[in-house]
């Protein structure tokens, strides 16, 4: 159901031009599909679909101390990214429960852009503004700029003719600024989707113009647009955890299995709750698994072991490409090892399920 309060993406009439079925997520009115979830989850994965990320907070941090601003809000290490790199880190609390999770761009002269959830960004940015320190600059762009991601192996041929710079030459999780026909871009390659593919983040007047004329141009190379189903189809058959359903804030990035985004060799705001949970031992962890019956596990579906309660799912879904139901879910670190077995309970019967390593799909490369 949508809200009159909901607010609108820049491309929202462009969606609506296409007959795209129309949810509110997280206060923004965005396209879940416009053909069939398959459809569009089936040309991501073998030709390219056309995204809208509007919707995803946008920050930009400078100044001469915003280094040493940003290791100490995040846990990861900031210095992983060089000038033109991207890192990926969660954003914790003082006990260490997890914020959000963020990719930050190195842009730079002291100049840093932050990317995170569209559900979290005004917690985050109260957050990240409480913490300011002297030398930094925190400045809002959410709404100046909207976001388009092009995913799939055809996306870099279709982005070439519109695009300034040699985007063959640009390697994973790095990013330039550039134009993409004509218009300013901070054009990255990256995604959530496990497909080789870009994200930009436009001038928001200009969305609709670069949207319709990609569309139109990559219709040759089989793009279609895309809508929230299929990009959480496909996140979900990458191995990619979401903020909000698959963590949140009582969890450490201990229990999300994001341990290897902790630099324990600098200090963070919550390192030391998270150490204390470390050493207590952690009481439940994220795990992969497939389901051996013919069932599709779903969020909020208990799990049992022996017949007594050992967890919860928290994503499902029946996974297109591989044509099997797949989830992620909490159980004990105990019942967490590959090739373990657990009972999914799907409305009241149980139905088996496996433990099987992350991700459950990972694309060919050249």
């Amino acid at each position: 159901m949508t809200s009159t309060e909901d607010r609108k993406t820049p491309l929202y009439e462009a969606h609506k031009g296409l007959n795209a079925k129309i949810v509110s997520f997280h206060g923004w009115l965005l396209p879940i599909q416009y053909t069939s979830i398959i459809e569009e989850h089936n040309a991501t994965r073998t030709k390219a679909g056309l995204f809208d990320i509007s919707h995803l907070g946008k920050l930009e941090v400078s100044g001469k101390s915003s280094k040493e601003f940003l290791q100490k809000i995040f846990t990861n290490n900031i210095e992983k990214a060089l000038p033109g790199g991207i890192v990926y880190s969660p954003l914790c609390n003082d006990n260490g429960g997890t914020l959000d999770d963020a990719f930050i761009y190195n842009a730079g002269k002291d100049r840093y852009i932050l990317i995170v959830n569209a559900s979290t960004f005004e917690k985050d940015l109260a957050w990240i503004r409480s913490h300011k320190t002297e030398g930094v600059d925190i400045k809002d762009i959410n709404d100046s700029l909207g976001g388009i991601a092009i995913q799939g192996p055809a996306s870099q041929q279709i982005l070439s003719h519109f695009c300034k710079a040699y985007i063959d030459q640009l390697k994973h999780r790095h990013f330039v600024e550039t134009e993409v026909y004509g218009s300013y871009a901070l054009l990255s390659r990256s995604g959530y989707t496990g497909e080789d593919g870009f994200e930009m983040f436009i001038p928001a007047g200009k969305c609709i113009k670069v949207w319709n004329d990609i569309l139109a141009s990559g219709k040759g190379y089989g793009l279609i647009p895309a809508g929230l189903g299929s990009r959480d189809t496909l996140r979900l058959e990458a191995g990619c955890p979401l903020y909000g359903v698959d963590t949140d804030e009582s969890k450490t990035p201990l229990e999300s299995g994001l341990e290897r985004t902790l630099d324990l060799s600098k200090d963070f705001i919550g390192k030391k709750a998270i150490l204390e949970r470390k050493a207590k031992g952690i009481k439940e962890v994220l795990v992969g698994f497939k389901m051996l019956d013919k069932a599709i596990p779903r969020t909020g579906y208990a799990i049992e072991k022996g017949g007594k309660s050992a967890g919860i799912v928290t994503s499902g879904t029946y996974s297109p490409t591989l044509k099997e139901n797949i989830g992620f879910a909490y159980v004990a670190p105990e019942d967490s090892k590959t090739g373990g077995t657990f009972d999914v309970i799907v409305h009241g019967e149980k139905k088996k399920a496996v433990v099987v390593e992350t991700p459950f799909y990972r694309r060919a490369k050249n």
